[in-house]
């Protein structure tokens, strides 16, 4: 029998393999700006800070998926 929390709990797993996928674009970003110079360094800047604001918005996402979880298990 499924539990009543399984939708939050799938809703949270989804979450954390986005923000592994974020984190693993976020490293090759750094890679590349390493070396980078001009107009494309300032792209990866950019697309860094785009990055990092999608992996905050998932990690607020998250915590309220996990706040759904809690309440609905017993302690």
């Amino acid at each position: 029998m499924a539990s009543d929390h399984s939708h939050p709990l799938q809703e949270y797993a989804r979450v954390v393999r986005e923000k592994n996928l974020l984190k693993l674009r976020l490293l090759s970003i750094d890679r590349q700006l390493a070396t980078a110079s001009g107009a494309w360094k300032s792209y990866l800047e950019e697309t860094r800070l785009s990055v990092i604001e999608a992996m905050l918005a998932l990690e607020e996402e998250g915590e309220g998926y996990l706040l759904l979880i809690r309440k609905d298990c017993p302690t």
